[in-house]
């Protein structure tokens, strides 16, 4: 029974980072008139960890390996947004250094 709580927290959790995700882009296309690449990956990647605990709190059966795959790409689609907001704010710095 607690982990299924646990799931649900996650769960919720992930699909409001989810949300936020989506908020941002959008303020950010509307305030700045850009697109950011980073706030689709991490709003894909909250997702897909979203997913995972979607189908664990709604005791979906699966496979380990596929819960595990799941996150997996979760993380490395996070890191990535990480990455890509570096690489965003040094471009930034840059064009007003000159």
């Amino acid at each position: 029974m607690t982990t299924s709580v646990s799931y649900i927290v996650n769960c919720s959790f992930a699909w409001f980072i989810v949300a936020l995700a989506i908020a941002g882009y959008y303020l950010t296309l509307r305030r700045m008139g850009e697109k950011w690449l980073f706030w689709i990956v991490l709003g894909v990647g909250w997702g897909f960890f979203a997913l995972a605990n979607t189908l664990l709190a709604a005791g979906v059966s699966t496979t380990k390996p596929v819960i595990i795959a799941i996150w997996l790409c979760s993380y490395v689609l996070v890191v990535t947004s990480m990455a890509l907001l570096f690489i965003k704010l040094t471009h930034i710095k840059q064009t007003k250094n000159g």
